[in-house]
């Protein structure tokens, strides 16, 4: 009846990754006296699992999943775990699905649904080029895409094109040189670009990448190496190349290959030591200030484009008017990129600092400034919005790297029924902007069977002590179900992913009979 059961190996090296209208749920509490009692058990009874109904086939269904679900080894782990079907509203399974965990990644299933529900698939970041009197203008918009070498790769342009079609329009316009400075304006978002209760030991690493205003990259750098003379310096170029970074070169051409590059904290030099036997790419590490490394890769390609900027990068906070044009300028050119790139980055990709420009976005939009504080209060609105109760969530980050985050099962799977219910499409780019198995993305090695590789959607999550996993799945009965499989608590994580991969299969197989589904 059940799909083949794979063995589940216990042992394994955890991998450092960082890869998340309204079903109304009431439960009447009736206290005091030996009948208020009765009504609160039978009441909990109906909600297990196995009293949820349905047919004999359905309850042997339920039964698996548990025992799939439950029959981990790691006596510390909490599990939070809830199956919806999307058509019905009903609850296919449960297993303390209110019990407020810590999400990891799947904070982004929540940033990403909001993201789309108050913008849409169709929303444009716009960054503006402008001419103020002695002055370049740049005018930030919030867009972590700009410069996102996955993306920009992709459509066959380097991460630099951007600023090669400006420095080509500035030429066209008569500019060979700038008297004044290259000014930057990332004010759309606050100056607090790395977030509090990210781990401290890790803020060279990119998934903890800062977010500003403006940003390039993914506000990383890389550094490329090449051997010289053996026991002879080797050769170390930032790539990009900008005069903001400083790069220390301690690395040596050696007969062993063992490089290493690191950022020294609250700094923009780079080290790089060690020795090489080849040429390698070190990296990506974290830059510390995102608008100004954005402006002066800018000034690096305008002088490799023969126009010269005799001033700096400076940051000013400037009186737009229309099109977000500085006062007394005017515009030169600008950079148009979907939302909907972002929203796939952090779905698909799990890149923590498109989440954290979406969460962020979310509050510019509704106080005038970006910043986690306000992206909270955006977030939190969605949330409830949505018919998540108050005290399953609470919201640090909008990546989900902080410990600090909460979300409980029920929240997650209420969030995807919300979006499969909302008009507008919201349920296609929801499900389309998440990992798909076999494919690219976080669940490219996961799920690879020929069942799941086309009817599987979901977010991974992973921190220490936590794995999660959270979205759609279509069965072969054509039923579209939501769910939710959060462990906090235990040690390697490994066996619990390879657990819910085997839940997903199962998911994939329901029993439900073919109905018109409504939407």
């Amino acid at each position: 009846m059940f799909p083949p059961r794979r063995t589940v190996i216990s042992k394994c090296t955890e991998a450092q990754q960082v890869n998340n209208r309204t079903y109304t749920e009431s439960r009447r509490t009736y206290r005091g006296g030996l009948l208020s009692a009765l009504v609160f058990a039978l009441a909990a009874l109906i909600n297990s699992q196995g009293a949820l109904g349905g047919s004999p086939a359905v309850n042997d269904y339920r039964k698996e999943l548990d025992r799939i679900l439950t029959g981990h080894r790691d006596p510390k782990a909490k599990l939070g775990a809830r199956v919806v079907n999307l058509s019905t509203g009903q609850v296919l399974y449960e297993h303390d699905a209110e019990q407020p965990l810590i999400p990891a990644s799947n904070m982004k299933l929540v940033v990403i649904a909001a993201a789309l529900d108050r913008f849409g698939k169709d929303y444009q970041y716009k960054t503006m080029l402008a001419i103020r009197e002695r002055d370049l203008v740049v005018v930030g918009c919030g867009d972590p895409t700009f410069g996102d070498e996955k993306l920009f790769q992709a459509r066959g342009d380097s991460i630099t094109a951007v600023f090669h079609i400006w420095a080509e329009k500035l030429a066209a316009a008569g500019v060979r040189q700038v008297s004044g400075n290259i000014v930057i304006d990332d004010s759309i978002f606050d100056d607090r670009f790395v977030h509090p209760n990210w781990p401290a030991d890790q803020f060279q690493a990119w998934y903890e990448a800062p977010i500003g205003g403006l940003n390039f990259n993914a506000n990383c750098v890389s550094v490329q190496v090449k051997p010289g003379k053996s026991g002879a310096a080797a050769i170390a170029t930032l790539m990009p190349g900008t005069s903001l970074l400083k790069l220390e070169n301690r690395l040596k051409s050696g007969r062993k290959h063992a490089p290493g590059l690191t950022r020294r904290r609250d700094s923009d030099t780079l080290v790089v030591a060690g020795s090489i036997t080849r040429a390698d790419t070190l990296g990506p590490v974290t830059i510390r200030d995102p608008g100004m490394y954005f402006g002066y890769v800018f000034k690096t390609v305008l002088a490799a484009k023969g126009i010269r900027v005799q001033g700096k990068v400076v940051r000013e906070k400037l009186a737009l008017g229309p099109d977000r044009v500085p006062a007394g300028g005017h515009g030169v050119a600008f950079h148009q990129a979907p939302l909907y790139d972002a929203a796939r980055r952090a779905g698909q990709d799990s890149l923590g600092m498109m989440a954290e420009g979406l969460i962020k976005l979310l509050g510019s939009q509704e106080s005038g400034v970006g910043s986690w504080e306000t992206g909270r209060a955006a977030l939190k609105r969605f949330l409830l919005e949505a018919g998540v109760p108050e005290g399953q969530f609470v919201i640090d980050d909008g990546s989900g790297l902080s410990r600090k985050n909460r979300l409980s099962a029920r929240a997650a799977t209420q969030v995807l029924a919300y979006m499969y219910k909302a008009p507008g499409g919201r349920f296609d780019q929801l499900r389309s902007s998440l990992a798909r198995p076999g494919r690219d993305g976080t669940l490219r090695k996961r799920l690879r069977g020929p069942e799941t590789r086309d009817r599987v959607f979901a977010k991974t999550g992973y921190i220490n002590g936590v794995r999660t996993l959270a979205g759609y799945v279509q069965t072969k009965s054509g039923q579209w179900l939501a769910f939710a499989f959060f462990y906090n608590g235990t040690g390697k994580t490994r066996p619990l992913a390879q657990i819910q991969d085997q839940a997903c299969e199962l998911l994939v197989n329901w029993p439900i009979e073919s109905t018109a589904q409504t939407r």
